[in-house]
């Protein structure tokens, strides 16, 4: 059992326990597939139809869940910016993730999950600047890092993960129509730039402002949390599309050379894969705002359609002291130096062993103790793996145990997903195996 990822074939009575997989395998850029060959995915379903609950940041409760097309759920889950590693941060959002599209996945779900990669952004330009290169270099071998990681910690591949920049013109368009219905307009070149900005306007959908948050529009204020631009009309409003400066790199559009924004890209690449109207639409709790707050306003303007998506989920900050875990603030581990220490199992057990929209304070002492735990779960694993492929007769108690464990192993994860009370049920059954 390897906390809710990559297992070989468990013994039969203890397989609903497990959400399994494929060993994971992504393509790289390069055309080269990967660290390991693929082996047949393992398929099992879900014995109890119990009734799955989420809370969805939209609504501040949790709700039952109810995809829109019966059997069938789209979920969109926003990716790293690739210039630099992946950091445990990041890869708390991912594990979290992998294990709700599993848990849909095992509970009979064909999940449509689509993350996709941010590869143009100011960090990106800079980083290209710093090392003399151009940015997609930088982008192209960070997306192959990036995947290599994601691959070590057995995360599935989604089903798509596309490139903002092969989106371009479907960001063009959006934008085209948001500025026709008064949704966008064109501002003055800033100090520097060879084209004009474009942004849209918070005042023109200011009864879906908010959607996420709770915040009203009056109750912004300049400089807090939105950068004061005198060009703006509203001083929340957001840039759709970046007039270019002189070596940036650029595309074509009808207000001259430039680049998208940030938000945008999301909105382009979930209506093409998703449409309109989908099921789940998650990312780390600080892109709640502004990155997903101006996704609801873009999108539903330009397709007059509201929700975008049924359910927000976020998960929580990995914190360092009670910091945030951030590039920024330069407090951050990297996945592959971790990894070195630790392996996948143990990051996913540590990672796990909290619900997804708790934060989790990181400690070397605390992955120590992760290690132990996930070892005393993997022995009674092992354990029954053994009984299972020697024919010996379980103990009626044990089946009856084992039966109990999986109802409450499923009640758990039909409660907003929450791992970490899973976990618990794993523990106290590993308990009453070490009895027999």
């Amino acid at each position: 059992m390897q906390a809710f990822g990559h297992t070989d074939f468990p013994p039969s009575s203890f397989q609903p326990l497990i959400i399994l997989s494929n060993p994971v395998r992504y393509e790289s850029t390069s055309g080269s597939s990967g660290i390991n060959e693929p082996r047949q995915t393992v398929l099992i379903s879900c014995p109890y139809k119990l009734v799955l609950r989420v809370y969805n940041t939209a609504t501040r409760k949790v709700e039952d869940f109810k995809s829109i097309e019966e059997s069938k759920v789209g979920m969109y889950v926003c990716g790293l910016t690739v210039y630099n590693d992946m950091h445990l941060g990041h890869a708390r959002t991912y594990i979290a993730f992998d294990v709700i599209r599993r848990w849909l996945e095992f509970s009979g779900y064909e999940v449509n999950f689509v993350q996709n990669h941010t590869d143009i952004d100011d960090k990106i330009i800079k980083k290209a600047n710093q090392e003399n290169v151009s940015f997609d270099d930088i982008t192209k071998k960070y997306i192959e890092r990036t995947q290599e990681d994601l691959e070590k910690l057995q995360v599935k591949p989604p089903s798509v993960m596309p490139k903002a920049t092969d989106y371009i013109p479907e960001m063009i368009t959006i934008i085209s129509d948001l500025i026709q219905k008064g949704n966008a307009y064109v501002a003055d070149p800033v100090e520097g730039a060879l084209a004009p900005d474009v942004y849209f306007s918070v005042n023109s959908a200011s009864n879906k402002f908010g959607t996420l948050t709770g915040q009203k529009l009056d109750e912004m204020r300049a400089g807090s949390r939105v950068a004061i631009d005198k060009r703006k009309q509203h001083p929340a409003d957001f840039v759709l599309w970046k007039g270019a400066k002189e070596g940036e790199p650029n595309w074509n559009s009808p207000w001259g050379k430039g680049r998208p924004g940030w938000h945008i890209e999301c909105s382009a690449m979930s209506l093409n894969y998703l449409g309109k109207h989908f099921d789940i639409h998650g990312g780390g709790i600080d892109l709640k705002f502004p990155h997903h707050e101006s996704e609801v306003l873009q999108t539903e303007c330009h397709t007059n359609h509201s929700p975008m998506a049924n359910y927000w989920l976020h998960s929580g900050h990995l914190t360092i002291n009670n910091e945030k875990m951030s590039k920024s603030l330069d407090n951050f581990f990297l996945v592959r130096d971790v990894m070195k220490e630790y392996s996948a199992p143990v990051l996913r057990f540590y990672l796990l062993n909290g619900h997804y929209r708790s934060p989790i304070d990181f400690s070397d002492s605390n992955l120590e103790e992760s290690l132990s735990a996930y070892k005393r779960l993997e022995g009674v694993y092992n354990r029954l793996e053994s009984v299972t492929k020697s024919g010996e007769q379980e103990p009626e108690e044990l089946v009856s145990a084992i039966s109990s464990c999986k109802l409450s192993f499923s009640e758990a994860m039909n409660d907003d997903f929450n791992t970490r009370e899973a976990l618990a049920v794993l523990f106290q059954f590993s308990r009453l195996v070490n009895g027999f």
